[in-house]
């Protein structure tokens, strides 16, 4: 069954536009944005990891890779396994490492500046720290996912204040992963094993949470990534729902998106037409519908400049893009 290309709710509507990525993006986990169009990536693969980063214009097929990581700093990733990816307000590029225990620190280019943190539980220590975001002034919330807490240190990288916990009561953590700020300095978590979002102040005082455990509507299966847009809706990566849920600012839900990728992207089709046996095997089976769906999405991320909504479909090795359609008025017919 071919899926809806456009869901709509409470004057809401996101239309699926295209979708980005293919073979050379396989692994992908995490993205951020950077400035004039650049999108980076952060790729995980048992024997190769690295970070690309690529420029998505405005519109299908305009994408295109402009460099990785690894090759202009061979080395630089070995044993280690880069998780998520953030861009600092003076557009440096820095990587949460779950293996290494730290943060890598590159600029816009992908020149290797420095490492921030080591392993340990102490402060501005880490133990595989995953989601990484950065406030208005600088500094930057981390996820230190295996000490169930979150982290803020300076843009300087220095250690400023923690929070968190192992537990399942408010303000408590159970390896919290993708992060957010929205738009008045409020940071939300996506508290992985909780099956919940929670929000707090800068300073770690608990706001709110969302969900519990479940597949029902406002319920989760181990989130993985939490975004919040200039409206104050926020999206979660609902990860093994295969979905990504829409609430208003008050927590209150919205809809769902189970994925829309009717056509394969730019660098896939190319893959595809020049290998015979792919395209036979696609022709065979019964029904595409499994490749529209989210596989496990990792990411969820709203480019503001262009009003839309950009998801990391990471078992696809893709992003599913949909624009947001504001004061949308459902169809009139006329009988």
């Amino acid at each position: 069954m071919t899926p809806a290309l456009t869901t709509s709710a409470a004057g809401r509507a996101y239309d699926y536009s295209h979708v980005v990525g293919g073979r050379q993006t396989t692994g992908m986990v995490s993205m951020a944005f950077g400035q004039d169009d650049d999108v980076y990536i952060t790729k995980k693969e048992r024997l190769f990891c690295d970070v690309m980063r690529i420029k998505v214009g405005p519109e299908p097929g305009d994408e295109e890779i402009v460099t990785y990581f690894a090759e202009a700093n061979p080395g630089v990733f070995d044993g280690g396994w880069p998780a998520c990816v953030a861009v600092s307000p003076n557009l440096n590029v820095f990587v949460t490492d779950e293996l290494r225990h730290l943060i890598y620190e590159f600029d816009r280019d992908g020149k290797f500046i420095r490492h921030i943190g080591e392993p340990g539980t102490g402060p501005g220590q880490f133990d595989r720290p995953s989601g990484i975001v950065f406030a208005d002034d600088g500094s930057m919330y981390v996820s230190d996912t295996m000490n169930h807490r979150v982290q803020r240190l300076s843009a300087k990288g220095e250690f400023q204040i923690e929070w968190g916990g192992l537990g399942s009561a408010e303000g408590q953590l159970s390896s919290p992963w993708g992060l957010t700020v929205d738009g008045i300095g409020n940071v939300l978590v996506a508290d992985h094993k909780n099956h919940r979002i929670q929000k707090f102040d800068a300073e770690g005082g608990f706001i709110s949470a969302i969900g519990s455990f479940g597949t029902g509507a406002g319920e989760f299966d181990h989130p993985s990534d939490v975004a919040v847009d200039p409206d104050g809706d926020i999206y979660v990566c609902d990860w093994a729902n295969d979905r990504v849920q829409v609430f208003n600012g008050a927590g209150v839900y919205m809809m769902k998106l189970g994925g829309s990728a009717v056509a394969l992207s730019k660098w896939q089709e190319r893959y595809v037409q020049g290998n015979p046996d792919v395209q036979k095997a696609r022709r065979r089976v019964d029904t595409l519908e499994p490749e529209f769906k989210f596989a496990l999405p990792t990411a969820v991320k709203f480019e503001a400049s262009r009003n839309r909504l950009m998801v990391v479909d990471s078992q696809r090795w893709r992003i599913q893009i949909f624009n947001k359609l504001t004061d949308y008025a459902e169809p009139q017919f006329n009988i």
